[in-house]
């Protein structure tokens, strides 16, 4: 379950220039709010071109005495992901 801690999402400041950069910049055509909208819309963009998305594998309590081992996987081929991909 989500817990929300602090303002609700469309009171932040971030969530409220990106719209302004949205509705006066790209729709409204401001040059002014257009570089704004460039700067706001960007990292989120990049992050989800080119950034890999984190997977939850396991979630459990650790106790007294027990051990966490970690591991990384190898890379996976162009065949496994592309059996990922039509899976989805």
């Amino acid at each position: 379950m989500v817990r929300r801690v602090g303002a609700p999402r469309l009171l932040r400041p971030s969530v409220i220039v990106r719209q302004h950069a949205l509705r006066k910049g790209v729709l409204g055509g401001n040059k002014t709010w257009m570089i704004i909208a460039v700067f706001a819309y960007s990292p989120r963009l990049l992050r989800r071109l080119f950034g890999r998305a984190e997977v939850t594998v396991a979630r459990e309590p650790l106790r007294s005495g027990q051990i966490l081992r970690l591991e990384g996987l190898g890379d996976l081929t162009k065949a496994e992901r592309k059996a990922i991909r039509k899976a989805r």
